[in-house]
């Protein structure tokens, strides 16, 4: 059985252990710079506490790293695992900046597509439904595409501090979706956004309210609407409109009931209200993804040269909300 080593015990080390026990993957040891926090994991999981990162990926029982540290220091433990000879698998984004993005995949060279990149929302069932549908023609030519995503409240602001804001961490996702879906990159983006939920976060350098646009050199269209708030749950919608028809990735409840009476009408059960309970499955389902290539040897479906065209939009949209102006992006993706 491969055995990985998990580098960081905070919020998203928490996320994926939940999907690491429903799969029944084995965690051989846990390594994070707040000690407690890494006991506590390690408990739940049955697995040692590492002294250090090093002595977490060089363990010979080790096959393969889950690296859900800060994301301003993905770049260093990617290096880390990467040089001690594991497979690596990193939570998004590829790094805290586009520079740091590109350093990386430049250092990686050949094994840049080694690498897994935990776009986990390409492993939700809806949406991979949604890509076969749009890719079987159902929908004729697709033309255009609205990705909704909205959180039911903010992070703690000392996970706002280190995120790289909202562009790199939260509409990173609907960066790689787009891309993803459309099987196109883009040459175009104007972005607009404010703190419109919490001034707090502006004070600290971020937005919570966003919206995107972006066009591919073939003419196809995309808008993004990101929010830190939305009072009715997780939203999570996405819409492709096609020359012959239209396909749509809705909201999941956790039942399909329909309740009618004399003070209702079709009323359904709420949204979830956690991003877990919303993608629980596809956690799951891309370590059990990762684990299959890393026991095959084929290079990872997404990877870090993925993560390095999501950085290069997000660059691109940050550049276009503090110059108030669209950015165009060249043949590699780069914001110009």
């Amino acid at each position: 059985m491969t055995k990985l080593a998990i580098l960081g015990a905070g919020r998203m080390a928490k996320v994926h252990a939940t999907a690491i026990s429903t799969a029944g993957i084995k965690v051989a040891t846990i390594f994070d710079i707040h000690k407690p926090a890494a006991e506590a994991l390690a408990g739940k999981l049955q697995a040692d506490v590492a002294t250090s990162a090093h002595d977490a990926v060089s363990r010979s029982d080790v096959d393969a790293v889950l690296v859900v540290t800060s994301n301003n220091t993905h770049f260093e433990n990617i290096m880390l695992a990467v040089k001690a000879g594991k497979s690596v698998m990193c939570e998004k984004p590829l790094a805290s900046t586009l520079k740091e993005s590109i350093a990386c995949v430049d250092a990686l060279g050949g094994a840049a597509e080694n690498v897994f990149l935990a776009f986990n929302r390409r492993y939700d069932a809806n949406h991979m439904a949604l890509k076969s549908s749009i890719d079987a023609g159902d929908i004729g030519k697709a033309e255009q595409i609205t990705i909704t995503s909205r959180d039911p409240s903010p992070p703690p602001y000392d996970y706002i501090k280190t995120s790289g804001g909202l562009f790199r961490d939260m509409m990173i996702h609907d960066f790689d979706m787009a891309r993803w879906l459309l099987g196109e990159d883009f040459v175009r983006l104007n972005a607009v956004g404010a703190s419109l939920v919490d001034p707090k976060i502006g004070e600290l350098g971020d937005i919570d309210t966003a919206m995107v646009t972006m066009e591919t050199a073939s003419g196809k269209q995309v808008v993004i609407l990101n929010s830190r708030r939305a009072s009715y749950g997780y939203d999570q919608r996405i819409e492709v409109f096609g020359s012959t028809g239209m396909a749509i990735s809705d909201n999941p409840r956790k039942t399909s009931l329909l309740r009618y009476s004399a003070d209702m009408s079709g009323n359904r059960d709420i949204l979830y209200d956690f991003f877990l309970d919303r993608y629980a499955q596809s956690f799951q389902n891309e370590l059990l993804a990762f684990l299959e290539h890393v026991n095959n040897g084929s290079p990872m479906p997404v990877n870090t040269l993925d993560g390095l065209k999501a950085a290069c939009l997000a660059e691109a949209a940050e550049t276009s909300l503090f110059e108030k102006r669209p950015v165009n992006l060249d043949d590699n993706g780069m914001p110009l």
